[in-house]
């Protein structure tokens, strides 16, 4: 043995950074209007973002049996954001 533990693919995502994804999804449930929904997640891979996502659906709809959920959008967020893009006659509109 060479001294290391675990799985490959554990070393792989321990080295991947925290970073911020952007989630569209639409929430259909049984008898109810469908949601369109958009959240900002943390995660350092997409299967760690559909956990989160998971947890968030479970913890917003806690009383639902069935759950239809159609992601639409699912990036990561980058961390240089165009500051011009929020520019209105040259003040900053966040």
């Amino acid at each position: 043995m060479d001294g290391k533990t675990g799985t490959p693919e554990e070393h792989d995502t321990a080295q991947l950074p925290m970073r911020e994804w952007l989630v569209e999804y639409y929430v259909e449930r049984a008898q109810k209007e469908t949601l369109h929904c958009l959240t900002v997640l943390r995660g350092r891979n997409v299967e760690d973002v559909q956990t989160r996502l998971y947890s968030e659906l479970r913890e917003n709809f806690p009383l639902e049996l069935k759950l239809e959920v159609t992601v639409t959008r699912m990036v990561t967020i980058d961390v240089d954001t165009d500051e011009t893009l929020f520019e209105m006659q040259g003040t900053y509109q966040p």
